[in-house]
């Protein structure tokens, strides 16, 4: 290899040389980098200054100098950012957390007398929905992410991540004519006793029911990242691909739930006609704020990678219940509107609000399989745990009073239930993710 005293003295030699021949000033150093350096030492990101470019008295470029220099230029542009950049898609299999629920439906076997009617309790009522976890089969989803490497030597860079699981529904719906029984069953407060209130009873009332619910999970985040010890062409202890790497930054968790009752009535009395349009609700909000730590391990074996991602958020969670009622009385032609249902009355509908502080640890392996030089086939399992959050079934008072049920009774006599008090629970969800990664 030439020294660099050397080179420098060729240069000068060619510089006099073309410059008695042409007229010309000095030559502009064409700066050959294999001329000084070699290939291990080459900095890809060097601007290459073109061979035919020669500096006139005018400032003039000879012909073909767009091909000379946009070609490097397009050339280092590309090599800023190969490999830096990442994405990926992934399709999610989970199983979530279901919320529990007390019994919301009941029916008893034809001949059953009204005073026992869809009572919890007796031999002859069964639990037609409630009573147990609801919202927790697995589900569907989708989850993306991508970054970018600021660094050539992707020590440091940032990236972002979104998933979403489908929304999941239960729910049960009845419509009963006078010849069979549905009730919704509660606990009497007043005369200290189970009952319930018939939605269809042979030869008193008809109608229908209809419950739903749905429970939903999302997340984003955005975090730098930087490495413990990354990639540095084979010259770190953790070997040539392998890498760990650090990350920081923010991250938002949303869990929902929602729990709905309709019900129609119509009487079958002659001497009292009239019909009810009842409508319920249980609304629970859980928004996480805070800040994720972690690191992620990513270790190589020819064409198979395997990565390990460990982190905990951590921050506020602002938990929120919203319950709501409406009773309308239709008799003789004239209908009124009452505030209040069967179990959401004037002693617990609003909106109950508060934060709490949480730590939510998540857990996830992926297997990736190189299918090309810029694509990766990946197979994952995640595991997230998400403490202390507030659930619709769980804010479901079934203790009554009978006389605060529209119309209230004035003057009002009993306790004021059912009533709001927050109950706090954990959520698990975990499964498996299939997908791909591009790097470009």
């Amino acid at each position: 290899m030439r020294s660099p005293a050397a080179a420098c003295l060729i240069w000068c030699c060619l510089n006099s040389m073309l410059a008695a021949q042409t007229g010309y000033g000095p030559v502009a150093p064409a700066y050959s980098p294999s001329a000084f350096t070699t290939t291990a030492q080459l900095d890809p990101y060097a601007m290459v200054v073109p061979t035919d470019y020669i500096a006139s008295p005018m400032g003039a470029f000879p012909d073909g100098i767009t091909d000379g220099m946009l070609v490097p230029m397009a050339n280092d542009l590309t090599g800023r950012f190969s490999d830096r950049l990442w994405f990926s898609a992934e399709y999610l299999y989970w199983r979530p957390e279901g919320m529990h629920t007390p019994a919301l439906a009941t029916t008893s076997s034809t001949g059953t007398p009204q005073n026992e009617a869809g009572i919890l309790g007796f031999p002859n009522t069964t639990v037609l929905f409630g009573g147990r976890k609801i919202n927790d089969d697995t589900q569907g989803g989708f989850r993306l992410r991508g970054g970018m490497w600021w660094t050539p030597a992707a020590n440091l860079g940032i990236q972002w991540e979104y998933f979403d699981l489908a929304e999941q529904g239960d729910g049960f719906a009845r419509s009963a004519s006078g010849t069979t029984i549905l009730a919704r069953p509660f606990f009497d407060t007043t005369n200290d006793r189970e009952t319930a209130q018939l939605i269809a009873f042979p030869n008193l009332v008809e109608g229908q029911l209809r419950i739903a619910t749905h429970s939903k999970l999302r997340s984003f985040s955005l975090s730098a990242r930087g490495g413990i010890c990354p990639r540095c062409d084979g010259l770190c202890a953790c070997g040539p691909s392998d890498r760990m790497d650090w990350i920081v930054g923010y991250r938002c968790l949303k869990l929902n739930d929602a729990i709905r009752f309709e019900e129609n009535l119509n009487s079958l009395v002659t001497a009292t006609p009239g019909t009810i349009a009842l409508n319920e609700s249980f609304e629970s909000s859980n928004k996480f704020d805070g800040i994720q730590l972690g690191f992620v391990r990513r270790v190589h074996y020819r064409n198979v990678w395997g990565e390990t991602l460990m982190r905990v958020s951590v921050g506020r969670n602002e938990q929120t219940v919203q319950i709501s009622g409406t009773s309308d009385l239709t008799e003789f032609g004239v209908t009124e509107s009452f505030t209040g249902g069967l179990l959401a009355q004037r002693s617990n509908i609003g909106t109950h609000s508060r934060d709490e502080f949480v730590m939510i640890p998540e857990l996830g392996f992926t297997l990736g399989f190189r299918v090309t030089d810029w694509l990766d086939a990946t197979l994952g399992y995640t595991v997230l745990y998400f403490p202390n959050v507030v659930r619709a079934g769980d804010h479901i008072d079934t203790d009554v009073n009978p006389n605060l049920i529209p119309e209230e009774t004035v003057p009002l006599t009993g306790s004021l239930r059912p009533q709001f008090y927050f109950n706090e629970t954990d959520y698990f969800a975990h499964g498996l993710s299939i997908g791909g990664e591009i790097r470009f």
